[in-house]
């Protein structure tokens, strides 16, 4: 912890607010870094962009650069690029009426940064710095929370949640991700039923679960959300119960302690294979609830067919597991798949999250690594020429020969080509085709 300062923010950010505060002050306005960058700074955290608020307006501060798009010109902010950096510039304003929970009815700009600070969500995130002069601004007491550990709301709890739903989720991704504690009346305000996020977008909250699992403690977020019951309002019904287990509570205890075993950061696929129940080799795919939340929120078709391949990655490694001994050829091919490494992860820290032995998949894991890029993927000596020079017919066949054929050079159990060949003879004669010598 210490005090917010332009000496601590990278060149990159630094230089690009200071050119912008410069502009914005020439021409009469005042303008102050805010939010999360001086947020990060007073943590010691590394700063990914940058904010600037300030009393001028959007047609002022599109006049005054060049490059400028109005990313949210109703609301104020205008996206402003110097030297091929962007920020953005954002006016003072207060806001009135949230009748979709998300949006506020009225903006009104204001003139300082006091009255800016009084519709922000976190006292931490109140906090403003100049980039000229170093003065810091702090109306709200958000330095002292952070040295305190502390997360609160700026004003009432109550109104800042019925404002802007997602505020709930935030307020789990920042006491997880800086490891804060919400006060009383901040807890109090995320239990009452006005904090509801029914109304959201899926892709806002999509938005915000990604970051979560990109931070630390992932699992610290999700025990949070659920203590105060906003995980039901999020995500409804998104999880299974499994026997013995009798209550979500208990079910959910396991996913964060599986969360809490896998390296951090978790990243949305282990994140959402965790969530949505790849851990037992079913999938999100194969839950009713789990699908409609995922309709939801709407991820990338590359997240969806992910958790799908986890999921029967999984599967396959328990049913590895469950062998007394498993062939190499099933090892090679477990290995090879894409999502080895996520599946095995996973049902690891599933298994010691719920107390189970790991060790036989572990075990699985120490075969595999031995095996060589050469192992993995060897010369194969019958392919679909050897079919067609001994005469096997074109068709399910095919697939059926060349995957036994490998098989067995993957287990060893033919003394090389040539004896790859005279198996294929015997095998294509039984198989109706010409028989062909080596």
């Amino acid at each position: 912890m210490r005090r917010p300062s332009m000496q601590s923010l990278a060149p990159e950010y630094a230089e690009p607010a200071r050119k912008i505060a410069s502009t914005l002050r020439a021409a009469g306005h005042v303008a102050w870094l805010v939010g999360g960058a001086v947020r990060d700074l007073a943590l010691e955290h590394p700063v990914k962009d940058v904010d600037i608020a300030t009393d001028a307006l959007p047609d002022d501060v599109e006049r005054l650069f060049t490059h400028t798009k109005g990313v949210g010109r109703a609301f104020g902010t205008m996206l402003v690029v110097v030297d091929g950096a962007p920020a953005q510039v954002t006016t003072f304003r207060s806001e009135a009426g949230y009748s979709d929970s998300r949006r506020p009815d009225r903006v009104a700009f204001g003139r300082s940064a006091e009255e800016d600070a009084r519709r922000r969500d976190f006292t931490c995130n109140a906090l403003f710095l100049d980039p000229l002069d170093d003065t810091l601004l702090d109306p709200t007491g958000g330095l002292d929370d952070l040295r305190a550990r502390r997360l609160r709301c700026v004003g009432d709890a109550r109104e800042r949640f019925a404002e802007d739903g997602l505020r709930l989720v935030r307020m789990a991704r920042f006491a997880a991700a800086f490891e804060l504690h919400p006060d009383a009346e901040t807890l109090a305000g995320a239990r009452a039923p006005a904090g509801s996020i029914v109304g959201d977008s899926g892709e806002r909250l999509l938005g915000e679960l990604e970051t979560i699992f990109s931070r630390r403690r992932a699992h610290t977020a999700f025990r949070l959300l659920e203590s105060v019951g906003v995980l039901e309002r999020a995500l409804p019904g998104q999880i299974a119960l499994h026997p013995p287990l009798r209550s979500t509570a208990g079910v959910n205890e396991l996913r964060w302690r599986a969360l809490e075993r896998l390296d951090a950061p978790v990243g949305i696929v282990r994140g959402f294979a965790v969530l949505f129940d790849a851990t037992h080799g079913r999938g999100a795919s194969k839950s009713d609830a789990g699908s409609a939340v995922l309709e939801k929120l709407k991820p990338s078709n590359e997240v969806r067919a992910a958790l799908r391949d986890i999921s029967a990655m999984v599967a396959a490694l328990r049913a590895l597991a469950a062998l007394p001994q498993p062939r190499r050829s099933d090892l090679i091919r477990a290995r090879r798949n894409a999502r080895f490494a996520d599946a095995l992860a996973i049902a690891c820290a599933w298994d010691d999250a719920s107390d189970k032995d790991a060790g036989v998949l572990r075990r699985i894991a120490a075969s595999c690594a031995e095996f060589s890029a050469a192992d993995l993927r060897p010369q194969p000596w019958i392919t679909s020429r050897e079919l067609e020079e001994c005469g096997v017919p074109r068709g399910p066949r095919w697939g059926e020969l060349l995957h036994e054929a490998e098989t067995l050079q993957l287990d060893a159990a033919l003394e090389g080509r040539d004896a790859a060949l005279l198996w294929l003879a015997a095998r294509a004669g039984k198989s109706g085709g010409r028989e062909r010598a080596p």
